[in-house]
């Protein structure tokens, strides 16, 4: 099958687990993505458990902190918002393991164009995390403390915000010139 239908059926089935709102269904979704996924199985739950922790720690964990707080059941929505996250991060984990994105979205100039972009930004912020990492260890000659530690992080935090204004607002006039009017 051409990458291009896999990724109709890969967009067709995010759409899908989007709109199931009790955990039951989810649960035979995540069994048939874990049957899916054959030998990988491992390495595709562990990262998308890692991103859904993530998710959780910020966004569920306080909307359900709010509904206890008022007395409200909070476990139905609980399970259901972070099963759904999980089976949505592990089709996309499982896609982009199986399936050449680049072959996938080939169909649209656009689309191309946009996944370039998207790309070059991970890769730029990967890169700059390596730099922040290698300028804390060459100015520490020991096992920086606590305090060099957030020193350090909010260094890195105001320096990414900084470098993605600076680089979000270039893209956006390379975007326009190219005929991407936002």
């Amino acid at each position: 099958m051409p990458a291009k239908t896999y990724f109709l059926l890969y967009i067709g089935a995010l759409i899908a687990i989007s709109t199931l709102k009790s955990y039951e269904p989810l649960l035979i979704v995540l069994a048939l993505l874990l049957i899916m996924s054959g030998k990988s199985v491992l390495s595709i739950a562990r990262r998308s458990f890692i991103l859904v922790a993530l998710f959780s720690l910020f966004i569920t964990l306080s909307y359900s902190f709010t509904l206890y707080l008022r007395d409200e059941s909070f476990w139905h929505y609980f399970v259901t918002v972070n099963l759904r996250s999980f089976d949505m991060i592990f089709l996309t984990l499982l896609f982009t393991s199986r399936v050449n994105i680049y072959e996938a979205v080939a169909f649209s100039k656009d689309l191309s164009f946009l996944l370039v972009l998207s790309v070059s930004k991970i890769m730029n912020m990967q890169r700059s995390f390596a730099d922040y990492t290698d300028a804390l260890k060459s100015r520490t000659l020991r096992k920086p403390s606590r305090q060099q530690i957030y020193g350090y992080l909010g260094s890195a935090i105001a320096g990414f915000l900084d470098k993605n204004i600076r680089e979000g607002k270039e893209n956006f006039e390379a975007m326009k010139s190219r005929g991407f009017h936002v």
